[in-house]
């Protein structure tokens, strides 16, 4: 869901949390609206049903029990 003037929304998941906050600094600085930042496969499963954003920009190598491959395809079939 874009928010009221259009802007996309993108989550971010990334388990280096230094890398994840410049990232978002970053997409924040180019205008996008960057609603949560998380750092598993599972939260990001979990946070975009919730969220629902337009993009997920995700890491493909994540800390856990699942990669950026396995939690996207998850995501793609909840939302």
């Amino acid at each position: 869901m874009k928010e009221l003037n259009g802007t996309p929304r993108i989550m971010v998941v990334e388990d280096e949390g230094i890398i994840a906050q410049d990232i978002k600094n970053c997409l924040e600085g180019l205008g996008y609206i960057v609603p949560d930042v998380v750092f598993t496969g599972k939260e990001a499963i979990l946070r975009a049903e919730e969220l629902r954003p337009d993009l997920v920009l995700m890491d493909i190598v994540l800390k856990g029990d699942i990669d950026g491959i396995e939690t996207a395809a998850e995501i793609r079939k909840k939302i």
